[in-house]
């Protein structure tokens, strides 16, 4: 995006403002400059390296207007929902809770020895995918209350900051659209039109406020290692269900954003899974239903000028 200088304020800073094509994405007020490429990537990872005594589990935040100063961090009454939640109402589909086995050996599918046929993606192979990737399979109360909803694939502080979304064409046994992935009662719910494309794809997004509230600016990081782990399972069990995955770090982020009802600061797209041939189904047709993140989910403007940086 592109920062926006001027005015004044009392602490001496500048006003900013970032946008991407016309739209408001964050302000507040900091002294900024026109960066070059890869300046904004360099000081994300200078401000959010730890730094300070290394003995102090939570570090002094380095003084600069774009790191939150008064942010404390895992703070128990603001720990964050889990999930996304949305209005009742919307269609919904219940997912298969059993399917059939996939024989493919683990150590030849991950040393890519193993050859699958290609499989027409039906409910019960999605379901397996999602849940594999996705979906809860243990939860832990602790003594204070905290519910954590542990998944198939590790997350930093066990807080996993990732949604899914399924934008679904010609899948057997589920009605073409952009569904969200429910991970508690393993189910899609309908939030959006079909898209334009040809290739069932599945959108992770990432939710900085679930991992920053532990982890403040450095939860970025957080985002993308934790997506990175979580689909190694999903290419796997593609791979291994015959369904022809392939992975795009690189798309149309405002397009895609817009896909899933995602605003770009408290939830944007990190990755995107092609299931099948063609291009994949990721041209929004019409608006999305608009999910809550939190109750007072709080934006970290370091993280959300690098991510669009």
């Amino acid at each position: 995006p592109k920062a926006g200088v001027g005015g004044s304020n009392p602490s001496g800073g500048a006003s900013y403002c970032l946008s991407r094509e016309g739209e408001s994405l964050a302000c507040g007020n900091a002294r900024l400059r026109t960066m070059a490429p890869g300046d904004t990537a360099r000081l994300y990872h200078r401000l959010s390296s730890y730094s300070g005594d290394p003995r102090s589990e939570w570090p002094t935040p380095i003084d600069h207007p774009l790191v939150l100063q008064d942010f404390a961090p895992n703070h128990r009454p603001t720990f964050p929902a889990p999930r996304k939640r949305y209005p009742d109402g919307l269609p919904s589909v219940e997912l298969p809770a059993a399917w059939p086995p996939v024989p493919a050996p683990t150590i030849d599918l991950l040393a890519g020895r193993h050859r699958t046929v290609s499989t027409p993606l039906d409910l019960g192979g999605l379901a397996r995918l999602l849940h594999l990737s996705a979906g809860v399979v243990r939860v832990a109360v602790r003594r204070d209350g905290r519910r954590f909803l542990f998944r198939p694939a590790g997350s930093a502080g066990g807080l996993f900051p990732l949604e899914l979304y399924v934008s679904a064409r010609r899948v057997s046994g589920l009605r073409d659209g952009v569904h969200w992935y429910d991970p508690v009662a393993h189910a899609l719910r309908l939030v959006a039109p079909p898209a334009t494309g040809d290739a069932t794809t599945i959108v992770v997004t990432g939710i900085p406020w679930r991992t920053g509230w532990r982890y403040a600016e450095r939860g970025l990081r957080h985002l993308y290692w934790d997506a990175g782990t979580m689909l190694a399972n999903t290419l796997a069990l593609a791979e291994a269900g015959g369904h022809r995955p392939g992975l795009l770090t690189r798309f149309p982020d405002a397009a895609t954003a817009r896909l899933v009802g995602a605003d770009g600061r408290q939830e944007f797209p990190l990755a995107i899974v092609s299931l099948g041939s063609g291009a994949p189904a990721i041209g929004p047709r019409g608006e999305a239903a608009i999910g809550s993140i939190d109750v007072a989910p709080v934006e970290f403007p370091l993280v959300t000028l690098t991510q669009h940086a």
